[in-house]
């Protein structure tokens, strides 16, 4: 390619110019398909499990689940609860019962 006559015939044939190497390029694209994907420390998973754990133990009340509800919200309602001694009593229960610790 002679650089001086770039500009006086209005094109550049650079066909001469190509090497072998850069042939003709087919490009092929793969879809690619993104998946949900999550990952559960094991702190997650101990703490996942002691709440299932606190869960069964609260369904395993007793089949007159809705009559004792009823009543506690009664007692709730009517001020009974709002008391120094009944929230020491419900600790005390909660603790005796280890509750909180699984």
């Amino acid at each position: 390619m002679n650089i001086h006559d770039i500009g006086k015939s209005g094109n550049v044939d650079r066909s001469g110019d190509r090497t072998t190497r850069a042939g003709v390029r087919n490009d092929v694209l793969v879809p690619f398909v993104p998946k949900d994907e999550a990952k559960i420390s094991a702190s997650s998973r101990q703490t996942a499990a002691a709440i299932g754990n606190l869960t069964e133990r609260a369904r395993q009340d007793g089949d007159d689940r809705a009559s004792l509800v009823a009543a506690a919200l009664e007692r709730l309602q009517s001020g009974a609860l709002d008391q120094d001694s009944v929230y020491g009593a419900t600790a005390q229960k909660l603790l005796d019962a280890k509750f909180l610790s699984g």
